[in-house]
């Protein structure tokens, strides 16, 4: 099922509800439906919090009886405004008669009734689907300028969040990102940190990921980037994912041609990657693969199980290290924690060290430093310095 057809039903059963006739077991189908796909729950929130807050809607008919149609031209009258009602034009109907002589009566009670919670169930339809266009159109036209679609953790944080395409954002420390969904591109502007994307497919809307000037396309797939500066890391773990420059006059597709060099040729360009300045070379990364940029220059190369998992323990409350420098260790926590650790004397940032770590647990950290090599520590108040002893 599409956005369009999630949007529709959610406007069906929000008119439903409001029809008032709304019994146990239509409660346990909405709720079936609800609990089907995070997709509904989105879908049904945005159209039930907007028609909360849209209260103008309902105010267009205020005054005036279900079933009662104004005078023309009476909108604007002041009897209206004042809460005095328009003469009242119910609508004809024919009278059942056994010469069917159609002599025009007022219809009858139940009629009536049936006529009115009828017209009611249809305007709250129509409206919600409206509404729900009218939603869209705002979405789209501002570029996903809304709180909603920003997201972040503090230093220390990690949040999972669901996209109303049905992928899946998880958040490691101090990260900061803005989702922007249109009709022809599900946009992500990583400002800073690192995220891991489990992208729903969907062959007519490639997902991307923008990172300074560096910008990670896929369709349906699995990977992590890290953004420092205007450099990334991109770890894949599945399918298959390119990576570009952002100012790249193309839009780099995973299903372009390989030319054999870990480098791929786009479909549109013609030309060998690096030939033509208006084409910059794209990058194909596949699952198990690893790529960190420098600059202009991409450094790609294939990951084994345990450096995957390394890579992306994150996801867990993890800092995994292996044949680690203290140094790259240090900068690794210091993502982590206010309280920063600082090395005081060179000579011992080359030293290697190894071990799982909760990425809040420093103390043990530190315990590890001071039992196990030969390094003293001295805590002040804004710091943790490290020195040889």
């Amino acid at each position: 099922m599409n956005s369009e057809q999630i949007e529709e039903t959610a406007s069906q059963w929000f008119a439903k509800r409001e029809r008032g006739t709304w019994t146990e077991s239509d409660q346990a189908e909405f709720d079936a439906w609800l609990e089907a796909a995070t997709t509904h729950r989105v879908a049904y929130i945005r159209l039930a919090t907007a028609w909360k807050h849209l209260a103008r809607i309902k105010a267009l008919g205020a005054g005036v009886p279900p079933g009662v149609i104004p005078a023309r031209g009476s909108w604007g009258d002041a009897r209206f405004s004042k809460g005095t009602l328009p003469e009242a034009h119910s609508a004809p109907a024919l009278k059942d008669s056994p010469n069917n002589s159609g002599q025009l009566a007022s219809p009858a009670p139940d009629q009536t009734t049936a006529y009115r919670r009828s017209a009611r169930w249809q305007l709250y339809a129509s409206a919600a689907a409206v509404l729900l266009v009218m939603i869209g159109s705002a979405y789209t036209y501002f570029g996903g300028i809304f709180t909603a679609d920003r997201y972040s953790t503090p230093v220390g944080g990690l949040d999972v969040v669901h996209l109303i395409d049905g992928s899946q954002v998880t958040l490691n420390t101090d990260t900061s990102l803005r989702v922007v969904m249109t009709k022809g591109q599900r946009r992500i502007d990583l400002n800073k940190g690192e995220a891991f994307f489990e992208v729903a497919h969907d062959g007519s809307r490639p997902f991307v990921v923008y990172a300074g000037n560096k910008r990670v396309v896929a369709v349906g797939t699995k990977f992590s980037v890290r953004r420092e500066s205007d450099d990334v890391q991109v770890v894949v773990t599945e399918g298959r994912v390119s990576l570009a420059t952002a100012a790249s006059h193309i839009l780099p597709s995973p299903g372009a041609v390989p030319d054999g060099s870990g480098e791929i040729v786009p479909e549109i360009s013609g030309a060998k990657p690096g030939t033509n300045p208006a084409y910059p070379p794209v990058t194909l990364l596949r699952a198990g693969t690893v790529a960190r940029t420098a600059n202009t220059d991409v450094l790609v190369h294939q990951q084994t199980a345990t450096e995957g998992e390394a890579l992306l323990s994150w996801r867990n409350g993890y800092v995994a290290f292996r044949d680690t420098t203290l140094a790259d260790a240090v900068r690794e926590f210091n993502r982590y924690n206010t309280h920063k650790i600082v090395i005081g004397d060179p000579t011992i940032a080359d030293i290697r060290i190894g071990g799982n770590f909760r990425a809040n647990n420093i103390d043990a950290f530190l315990w590890l430093l001071q039992n196990g090599f030969p390094i003293a520590i001295e805590q002040d108040s804004d710091k943790i310095v490290l020195r040889a002893r």
